[in-house]
Parts: C-alpha cells; structure tokens; sequence
C-alpha cells in the first residue's frame, strides 16, 4: 500500500501543480524525478518530438546518484523519432515495457553510447495531446520492467505531463497575442493622439466664441481621448499586472 500510496500522491501533486504552475521545466523535473525513485529505475526523461526535423530531443532528465552528470548530456542529445522504442510508442500510440531491450529489435543504442549508460530495460509511455503526440516519457532499468501496474502508473503520468506542456504552451500563444494586441493600440493611439493634436490646433486658432461651433474641436479631443486610452492599454497600464507593477 505504500508504493500505491506514493504513486497517487505523485499524480495529485502534479495535478494540483497544474492549476498553478508558471515554470513548466520544475514541473518536469518533479514530476521524472518522483517518478524514477518510485519505480527504482536508473534514470527518467521526457523526450519531446520536434515536428519540423522528426527528432526526439531530452527535454527533461533525471539520473540516479551514480549517474548525475549524464542528465546534463542528455539534455544535448537529438536523434531521429522514427528509432528505437520511443520511436515505436510514439509511431503506435501505444505504451511498453521492454525487459530486455538489448534482445528487443526495436532498441536503439546509440543514447547508450554517448552517455556510456547500459539499458537493459524500458518502460516507455506516450504524451497524447489533442493535436496529438508530443513525445514519450521514458523510464530507464526499472527494478520491476513486466510489472503492468508500473506501465500503468507512467501512462496516467504521461497525461499529466501532456495536459502541462499544452498549456504551456495555450498560455505563450495567448501571451504572443497579447503582446500584437497591444502594440497595435499602442500605434493606433499614437496617430489618435496626432490626429487629435492637428484638430485641437486648428480650433485653437479660431476665435474662442466659436469653438463650440466647431465639431473639429470636439472630434479633436474625441480622438485625444481615444488615443491616451489606446497607448494606456497598450502600455498595459490599464491591466491588473501593470496597475501590480507600478505599486
């Protein structure tokens, strides 16, 4: 009961970091981390797809004592998503536990011999997201490779860390937009302010009994208006984290 106890206490606490998290990277590194201790293994890593090249890059690792400074070499490593078991789970969508990879023909070696790291099993899970899967998270010499409640366990993980990384991923397109939004006010305040000027100026010139005749006068400070409020929004001095900035 302990093992199970720990395992969901793992799940919960990435769930309930999801609510809040503002460092993607600290999450991985928890969530591998606890994962590789709770299944005895040597080493975790999430390994994320780049669509545009079909490679795998080690998006996050997590390397027992003994091997420590190979998590910083795998963070270097790039090979192509079509090898080895990553490369099949994520071709099939589908998890798997290998317990001997060196007898299993879809191993590949070559991580092997840049990190001098030996595998004799895997446990390996897909990152399903909704445009699809984004990588695998795999768990290197686990103690108990054929144990279905393990690969069970890092499948529910591999959700987890799927639903982080799309939103992620959701915020940083919502931050680019934010950020085009209000350059355009900010320019479209801009020519407002100039506009307003150039009419303000040209009613300024008239006798002051006629300015209230005048609807360029008041089109004028019409735009005058518009266009402070404009470059206020596009500074973002009208949002809660600009009005949190400036106290």
């Amino acid at each position: 009961m302990g093992r199970e106890d720990d395992r969901l206490h793992l799940l919960y606490e990435v769930t309930r970091r999801l609510a809040t998290f503002t460092d993607l990277d600290e999450l991985l590194r928890y969530a591998t981390g606890r994962a590789r201790e709770l299944l005895d293994a040597e080493g975790a890593a999430v390994m994320l797809l780049d669509p545009a090249r079909r490679e795998f890059n080690f998006g996050v690792a997590s390397q027992s004592e003994t091997h420590q400074a190979t998590s910083v070499r795998l963070l270097e490593i790039r090979f192509p998503a079509h090898l080895g078991v990553a490369g099949w789970v994520l071709a099939h969508d589908e998890a798997a536990a290998v317990p001997d990879a060196q007898q299993d023909p879809r191993f590949y070696n070559g991580v092997d011999q840049l990190t001098n790291i030996t595998t004799h099993a895997i446990l390996c899970a897909p990152l399903r997201a909704r445009s699809g899967s984004i990588g695998v998270i795999e768990v290197i010499n686990p103690t108990r490779p054929r144990a279905a409640d393990d690969l069970e366990f890092l499948e529910t993980l591999a959700s987890d860390i799927a639903v982080a990384h799309e939103k992620a991923a959701l915020h940083e397109r919502l931050r680019g937009e934010v950020i085009g939004l209000r350059q355009v006010c900010r320019v479209a305040g801009l020519g407002l302010l100039a506009l307003g000027a150039v009419y303000v100026q040209l009613g300024l010139a008239l006798p002051v009994r006629e300015l209230p005749t005048r609807p360029g006068v008041l089109d004028g400070l019409i735009c005058l208006l518009v266009g402070a409020l404009l470059s206020a929004v596009g500074r973002g001095w009208l949002s809660r984290g600009g009005a949190a900035a400036r106290s």
